[in-house]
């Protein structure tokens, strides 16, 4: 099953600033079964359309990392520009068949928003000294992260690992054995530094669901007391689990800390 590819899609919108940040994604380029010896494409990718890129970076913010048994497997892969897709990508040939995790971090960083409604990045000290006309309404530091579950096994239990993100998604459910279906459910629970967090808002949606739309989810709910949440599985193919922390900030001289996450996954 090939990942859909909106290619056709052309969003041309400007704001002062942003009405909301673009996601974070790694994903293959084509979403099928993976054996041993197969070359894997992955797409690195900013955007509020899921699977099309819409925002180049640069590229020393984005890291991709591969995960065996809940460990990483090397290092970052490198990362190679596709300008006329807008998004970053590189290959990696598995070398056995243990599941595997293809791992994406937006490296974290701050960012200044002004009264005006207008932004720029850097801490407050940086955007105040190159734009001393301009008056800082908010300081934000932002981290993104994302994972997608490359080859899932039945037998295999290194799924609900946590790999250390400072907000994860941490299925519950086997992603090999989530399959759609009225009836079909699958469990997630969500971890901030480690810790279940309960009352979060958390989406969930499949690819092409609504995709003329940004940032527009098929479901939404919150996680219960022991920080775990579930989504009606009722369509195939690929999905996306999204969470999203905003606190007071750990850093001086900043307002609040923003961090998301994604987990994608291939119901078949």
């Amino acid at each position: 099953m090939k990942k859909s590819l909106l290619v056709a899609l052309t969003v041309c919108v400007l704001f002062a600033f942003p009405l909301s940040a673009h996601e974070f994604y790694v994903i293959p380029d084509e979403v099928k079964d993976y054996k041993s010896g197969d070359v894997v494409k992955i797409n690195a990718l900013s955007t509020h359309y899921f699977t099309v890129g819409e925002e180049l970076e640069p590229v020393e913010v984005n890291e991709v990392l591969v995960y065996k048994n809940g460990k990483k497997t090397g290092g970052e892969l490198p990362l190679a520009k596709n300008a006329d897709r807008l998004w970053y990508e590189t290959n990696y040939t598995l070398t056995d068949d243990i599941p595997t995790i293809i791992a994406g971090n937006r490296k974290g960083g701050f960012y200044c928003r002004f009264t005006d409604g207008g932004y720029a990045d850097g801490s407050k000290a940086e955007v105040a000294a190159a734009m001393p006309d301009k008056t800082i309404s908010l300081t934000r530091y932002f981290a993104k992260y994302s994972k997608f579950y490359l080859n899932p096994a039945v037998n295999d239990s290194s799924f609900s690992t946590p790999l250390g993100h400072e907000l994860e998604i941490i299925p519950v459910t086997n992603p090999a054995k989530i399959k759609k279906g009225a009836f079909s459910k699958a469990k997630f629970k969500i971890l901030y530094k480690g810790q279940p967090v309960s009352n979060m808002q958390v989406s969930a949606t499949y690819d092409y669901y609504n995709y003329k739309s940004p940032d527009t989810y098929a479901q939404s709910e919150k996680t219960d007391m022991n920080g775990e949440v579930s989504f009606k599985i009722d369509h195939g193919g690929v999905w996306i689990i999204r969470a999203s922390d905003t606190r007071p900030s750990s850093y001086p001289d900043t307002d609040e800390d923003n961090i998301s996450a994604i987990a994608i996954f291939c119901v078949k």
